[in-house]
């Protein structure tokens, strides 16, 4: 399995000059914690920073100013960690623990982004092998199988 098998496809961008006002609403309207910022044509878009919940705070408290007077580009994180879409999830957890980040774009081959992965994507996907695995467990030592919480399904 890899980074572009997990990643949520349709990742929220803005541009470098959007204020932040308009990216914590982005946040707020699509439910997510971080927006990436974008240059380039729709179609082939290259990260240039993100945005997160925490950046819009450390902005505000750093200007002292209305966030409408705040662009994307002053508060963003630049430069950062960018995966892959081939990465292996082992890969994508030791990049994302060494930055210490939760978030991470996905780019493709020529560096267009493509989505946008995080540690809850990958706990999702490592819990579900470890409940195929207890499964396996269960059935060999004579137990029912787990169901999807990890529960035997056995009275």
């Amino acid at each position: 399995m890899n980074v572009g098998t997990l990643c949520k496809r349709r990742p929220v961008t803005a541009l470098p000059s959007t204020s932040l006002s308009e990216v914590a609403r982005l946040m707020r309207d699509e439910h997510v914690g971080a927006v990436i910022v974008v240059r380039g044509e729709p179609s082939g878009r290259q990260v240039c920073g993100i945005v997160t919940d925490r950046d819009i705070v450390h902005a505000q408290l750093r200007r002292t100013a209305d966030l409408s007077s705040i662009s994307a580009e002053e508060a963003m994180t630049r430069n950062p960690l960018v995966l892959g879409e081939d990465e292996t999830v082992d890969g994508a957890i030791a990049h994302l623990r060494a930055r210490a980040v939760r978030r991470a774009p996905v780019i493709a081959a020529d560096g267009a982004l493509t989505g946008l992965i995080s540690t809850d994507d990958l706990l999702v996907h490592l819990a579900s092998k470890l409940i195929g695995t207890a499964g396996i467990v269960s059935q060999q030592i004579g137990g029912a199988p787990p169901d999807t919480r990890g529960h035997t399904t056995r009275e």
